[in-house]
């Protein structure tokens, strides 16, 4: 039975297929809905048919104008975060940089605001389609014109975006959504344009965290090395998604998310045919994409378009299409799978059998990140070694990229300090596992909020102080993605409380000077 609707006028009850109060045509609620607002009349003007998703910001409904009859995505903002000027800020660029750009390949924006209940809206353009990444994950590699050609769409946004001195610096697959127009040809609108941000505006500085926001796969070097951004980063990150259009994978293979970092600042790309060796390619489509994907940006094409036109004229020149007899891969964004590291005791003076113990900081503070997390798991103290024994110590995985860092230990290691006498070697195991997953929920917008949840419930059970710094890590880098800046720094400021006389005390310092 469909739940009744009240006016919060007059408070008259009325059938659930009503929309307006026939008294004094106040919107009508739906009773009993909780947050959920499907029935409802938000903002006096958008009727909510049906949820269509969730992310760590809220939620996303498709609404249709009362009036106007025109059907809207409408995002939706968690009730409780209408008071973190951080979220309130990043809802504001996402609707100042997107409705200023007029172009048939970007989402529009439609209206934004705050209903008279403290809900934060932001109706945009309903594209009935589906993500690059869903089609990739559904078809594999792209037939390389059809792969060039969504590059081109995807392109041509980018540069009208960039004419405006907006720069993206999250493009990726699922930001990509691909509908069909009049002709049944694809069609491409760039969404998301959240984390945007006006070159040149230190109004909109979204970082001043000194955290690098966006999602590695698709980061370009400069961005990895928090350095300045034009719109040659997002250039980069297109031939990224080009590159996985055409292969199926991305060309810097690799087992975690931070060795594919690191690779994008000291390796080249590897070629189209060491990726995907069953299609006969062309040397004028690897020129292309050698050049969109140089580290030098003066090297890269300095307009997104003029990369978008090669892109397709070098694909005219493929002989044969790819085969999916193997099937092929879809490189994941975010769904990291940590990496292996070998622990050696703290009192050792050799290192590893993989090399030195000191972290390569060959980046800025994305890379400074994806080391320190391995760093921290490295050097934590086993609570079943033996005291005293020259052995190395178990086999452990780093956590995932976060983006907020875990500070590194220092070169010099003090003397190993055992653990509590009543922490066992089994508990201490299963802990180190739940602050890695901790860390790899927090990086994902998806899965932050759970990752707080997590960090709540694991303070309890924390003895050691490596591992009260790290719960307080979790909880900087998922206020960080979730765009809450000031809390992300508040818990680097409670991570240096807990960090006195530990390796971390100093590097975390440093991290929190980054706060402004």
């Amino acid at each position: 039975m469909s739940a009744l609707k009240i006016c919060p006028t007059c408070s008259t009850q009325y059938p659930a297929n009503e929309r307006f109060c026939p008294r004094d045509g106040t919107a009508l609620r739906t009773q009993g809905s909780g947050t959920d607002l499907v029935g409802a009349i938000l903002a006096e003007r958008y009727h909510v048919l049906k949820k269509l998703g969730e992310g760590g910001m809220g939620q996303v409904y498709l609404a249709e104008h009362v009036k106007m009859g025109r059907r809207s995505a409408v995002k939706v903002m968690h009730p409780a975060m209408v008071n973190d000027a951080d979220a309130i800020g990043r809802f504001n660029r996402e609707a100042a940089n997107a409705s200023r750009i007029n172009h048939p390949n970007v989402a529009g924006i439609y209206d934004f605001g705050e209903t008279r209940d403290g809900l934060v809206y932001l109706a945009m353009e309903f594209i009935e389609g589906e993500t690059l990444t869903d089609l990739l994950k559904a078809s594999g590699a792209l037939p390389p014109q059809r792969a060039a050609e969504i590059a081109r769409q995807t392109a041509e946004a980018l540069n009208v975006a960039h004419d405006m001195g907006i720069v993206h610096r999250d493009l990726k697959p699922d930001n990509i959504m691909i509908t069909k127009d009049h002709d049944g040809n694809d069609c491409v609108k760039v969404v998301d344009f959240g984390i945007a941000k006006a070159a040149g505006s230190e109004a909109q500085n979204v970082t001043r965290t000194g955290m690098v926001v966006g999602t590695p796969e698709y980061m370009s070097p400069e961005q990895l090395s928090g350095d300045r951004l034009d719109g040659r980063s997002d250039l980069y990150s297109l031939g990224l998604v080009a590159f996985n259009m055409l292969t199926g994978k991305l060309p810097f293979p690799s087992d975690t998310t931070q060795s594919s970092m690191i690779a994008r600042l000291t390796e080249r790309p590897k070629p189209l045919a060491f990726m995907k060796d069953d299609v006969s390619w062309p040397p004028e489509l690897q020129t292309v994409m050698d050049k969109a994907l140089e580290r030098d940006v003066s090297l890269r094409y300095q307009k997104a378009r003029e990369f978008g036109r090669a892109l397709v004229e070098a694909a005219r020149h493929v002989a044969t299409r790819p085969s999916a007899a193997e099937g092929t891969r879809q490189m994941e964004p975010v769904q990291v799978s940590p990496p292996q590291v070998v622990a050696t005791p703290r009192h050792s003076a050799a290192p590893s059998a993989g090399g030195s113990r000191t972290p390569m900081l060959v980046g800025g503070m994305a890379v400074l990140v994806a080391m320190a997390a391995g760093a921290y798991f490295m050097t934590r103290p086993d609570a079943g070694a033996t005291s005293g024994t020259n052995a190395a110590g178990p086999t452990v995985a780093a956590a995932g990229a976060p983006v907020a860092a875990a500070p590194a230990p220092s070169a010099t290691a003090p003397a190993e300090r055992p653990p509590p006498a009543a922490t066992s070697a089994s508990d201490s195991a299963a802990l180190s596992e739940e602050l890695k997953r901790a860390l790899t929920l927090a990086s994902s917008e998806s899965s932050a909020r759970r990752a707080l949840t997590e960090a709540d419930r694991l303070a309890s059970r924390v003895s050691l102080a490596e591992d009260r710094v790290m719960v307080e890590m979790v909880r900087a880098q998922a206020y960080g993605t979730l765009g809450q800046d000031s809390r992300s720094c508040q818990a680097l400021r409670d991570g240096v409380a807990v960090s006195k006389g530990t390796d971390y005390e100093t590097q975390l310092s440093e991290m929190l000077a980054r706060c402004r």
